[in-house]
């Protein structure tokens, strides 16, 4: 199906521009929930530690105070170890490029071939139908609605849906009137 863009870029995330972005998401996102919980674990630790100063003799308090301090350091440890492991992952899959592409009320973003199926099979597959190789993950579509928003940095944008899934643009590789149109999407909805 023939899209009709506004812009129709492809780019790359290198691994350690998706880190610094995956780090600025969580700070926004996952940090404030998890100090939340963290505190909250922290204070009832600190509350069966006053208790056990009043009742020395009552051994399930002491019980209670080692849960509440796992729980605390699960808190803060768990987010930083989810993103070293995408990071990990991320580093591994090497370099693809990814194709980007803003129309009135949507972006797409699909990952490009590396060439190497459209050599063998030139007859079978067009430029617009690249999200149909063989392999690669079908196109998402993100609508620029009520759920959608635009989150610009200095290196990259993130594109939030729903506060849960985000995508990273970096700004590397576009001019600056190709930003405006990615700026813009912010208010398209």
């Amino acid at each position: 199906m023939e899209e009709n863009y506004d812009l129709e870029k492809e780019y790359t995330v290198p691994p350690d521009l998706f880190e610094k972005a995956y780090r600025t998401y969580q700070k926004k996102f996952v940090y404030p929930k998890s100090y939340l919980f963290m505190g909250l674990f922290l204070f009832l630790a600190a509350d069966f530690v006053y208790a056990a100063v009043k009742q020395p003799d009552n051994t399930i308090v002491y019980l209670l105070i080692v849960i509440c301090l796992a729980f605390a350091f699960r808190e803060w440890h768990t987010p930083r170890f989810i993103r070293m492991r995408t990071v990990e992952t991320v580093r591994d899959m090497g370099n693809p490029v990814y194709k980007i592409g803003i129309g009135g009320g949507f972006i797409d973003i699909f990952t490009v071939d590396d060439g190497t199926e459209e050599e063998e099979e030139p007859d079978e597959e067009t430029d617009d139908d690249v999200s149909e190789a063989p392999g690669l993950p079908e196109k998402t579509r993100i609508n620029t609605n009520e759920n959608y928003r635009l989150l610009e940095y200095e290196e990259f944008f993130l594109l939030l849906q729903d506060r849960k899934i985000f995508y990273i643009l970096p700004k590397t590789g576009f001019s600056e009137d190709e930003l405006e149109i990615v700026r813009k999407t912010d208010n398209a909805g």
